[in-house]
Formats: structure tokens, C-alpha cells, sequence
């Protein structure tokens, strides 16, 4: 029987004890809280709000209660910070509905909507979001939205950063009943592909350069055997006179010229013809090749290759 008892017993024996051990760390946050809650509304009175707000609010943390938050609204408003006062007597007229105390619900409610006017506001609109990117104000992380969010009146900073990307920061200044517009940029890269220089020539314009000469070559070749057939063909029909076109010339010299006329001729037309063909295909090798102004560009994935072609 004991060993039945006693999984059970020791349980509730722990369960007492830390009941006993956590009520006078209570009961000591309940009075300190109201202690500064005392504090504050002596403050408040003599109109010192500055120092009243930071005892209201610590007396809240310690043993939160709608009336202390319903105070502590009352003296942020009092202080300047409109929004955060906007934001708290909202929360105490959801609170007091729910706990069907209505009249400080209504009292909440025309507080919260007597500031509406006098609020400022800020609208923070972003070009193109870079992945992983967030939005902060004063240091506190804003959800998209389009709305124009409720902000104290003063100071703040907007920043905007992203994995990889540099950070975007805009400081504002908020002034009663405006709304702030805020853009922010696409976020870049710090360090951004570098590009590189592709050779001043690829393979194909090498080719290009080659067949050219070939075909300078070819018109030099050609030119000088035309005008060696020309010299052999007039020799040629001085010594044969007409006989020559018959191909019954007289002399052993005559007729000497005249094959040397035919070969030379020969030699001349296969040397322009292949100039010509070596040209053509130079020209077209040349534009079909990348432009030397073309750049190879290294990114996240491989190499990129950009230019005219």
C-alpha cells in the first residue's frame, strides 16, 4: 500500500510547498506595485507626468490591472506620446468589455478617438523587396502594409535590411496630425559580379585575320600573273601578227609567248577567284564573331557573357 501512495503523495507535497514559496513573491509585487502606483498618482497631481509615467508603467508590470493601464495612458498622453497612449486606451476598452466593466470601456473608448486627429502617422511604401528583408522602426519590426501607422511625435529611424544587401536607414521627424511617406529603394549588393574583359579577338575573328591574308595574297598573286599574261600575249602577237588567234604562228618564239599568255592567264583568274572566296569568308566570320567589345561577368550561378555579337 505505501508504494501505491506515494507517487501520488509526493506530487501534491511539491505542489504545496511551491504555492507556499511563490504567495509572499507575490503578495511583495502587489505591494510594491501599489506602492508606485501611489507614487505616481502623487505625482501626477503635482503635474509632474515625466516622472510619473515610468512608475505607472513598472507598477503595470509587476501587477498588471486595467485601472493602472487606464492611468498610465492618461500620462503618456499628457507627456507627448500620443500614439502609445492612442494604443493603450484601446487595449483597456477591450479589456474593461470583456470584463463587463462598460463604463470604462466608453471612458477608454472617447479618449482613444479624441486623439485620432492629432496623431501622426507613418507610410512605409518599398520599390522592390529583396528576399528575406525586413522593416524596422526605432527598432521595432513593421509587418507590410500599406496603412499609415500611428506614431509618437518626434524622432525615429527607418531602417531596412536584407541578407546580403546593404542596409537602408532614413531618419524622420514625426509632427502632430501628419503622415511621413516613406520609399525605400531596392536594397543592392555591396559587392556586385565584377566584369572582365574579353580578348580584344575570339577564335573566329583569328580565322577571319587569316583568311584576309590568304586573300590579299591571292589578289597580289593574281595581278602580277595578269599582268605577266598581258606581256607574254602582246609579244605574242607581235611575232605571229594574226595567225596567233588561228594558233598557227610561224615562229617557235611566237608560239612560246602565246602558251605562256594562256598559263599566265590562267594563273591570274584562279588567283583573283580565290581572293574573292577568302575575302567573303573573312567578312563573314568577322561579324558572325563576338564584338571585342563583349564582357564575361561572373554571378551566383556561373560566368555571363554580355556584348555586341
Amino acid at each position: 500500500m505505501i508504494d501505491a501512495v506515494m507517487p501520488r503523495a509526493l506530487p501534491a507535497s511539491l505542489a504545496v510547498a511551491l504555492l507556499l514559496a511563490s504567495a509572499p513573491a507575490r503578495a511583495d509585487d502587489h505591494e510594491r506595485a501599489e506602492t508606485l502606483f501611489q507614487e505616481a498618482r502623487a505625482l501626477v497631481e503635482a503635474g509632474r507626468y515625466v516622472e510619473a509615467c515610468p512608475k505607472l508603467a513598472e507598477s503595470q508590470t509587476l501587477d498588471p490591472a486595467v485601472g493602472t493601464q487606464f492611468n498610465l495612458a492618461d500620462c503618456y498622453e499628457h507627456i507627448g506620446r500620443t500614439a502609445t497612449a492612442h494604443a493603450l486606451f484601446g487595449d483597456v476598452a477591450r479589456i474593461a468589455r470583456a470584463a463587463g466593466k462598460f463604463d470604462r470601456e466608453r471612458s477608454a473608448r472617447e479618449r482613444a478617438a479624441a486623439l485620432e486627429s492629432v496623431l501622426p502617422r507613418l507610410r512605409v511604401a518599398t520599390t522592390k523587396a529583396a528576399p528575406g528583408e525586413e522593416v524596422r522602426v526605432d527598432g521595432a519590426l513593421v509587418p507590410p502594409s500599406d496603412d499609415a501607422r500611428p506614431l509618437d511625435p518626434g524622432s525615429h529611424t527607418v531602417v531596412a535590411t536584407a541578407p546580403g544587401r546593404t542596409p537602408f536607414t532614413r531618419a524622420v521627424t514625426a509632427r502632430a496630425g501628419e503622415t511621413i511617406e516613406v520609399t525605400i529603394p531596392e536594397l543592392v549588393d555591396p559587392n556586385p559580379p565584377r566584369a572582365m574583359e574579353a580578348p580584344r579577338s575570339s577564335s573566329g575573328r583569328t580565322v577571319a585575320v587569316g583568311l584576309a591574308g590568304v586573300g590579299l595574297a591571292g589578289v597580289v598573286v593574281g595581278s602580277i600573273a595578269g599582268a605577266m599574261a598581258l606581256s607574254q600575249r602582246s609579244d605574242a602577237e607581235r611575232d605571229c601578227a594574226k595567225d596567233v588567234y588561228q594558233f598557227r604562228c610561224p615562229t617557235q618564239a611566237g608560239t612560246d609567248a602565246w602558251n605562256g599568255a594562256q598559263t599566265a592567264g590562267n594563273v591570274s583568274t584562279v588567283g583573283f577567284v580565290a581572293a574573292g572566296v577568302a575575302l567573303a569568308g573573312a567578312a563573314v566570320l568577322w561579324v558572325l564573331s563576338p564584338s571585342p567589345r563583349a564582357r564575361v561577368g561572373a554571378t551566383a550561378t556561373g560566368l555571363r557573357l554580355e556584348g555586341t555579337f
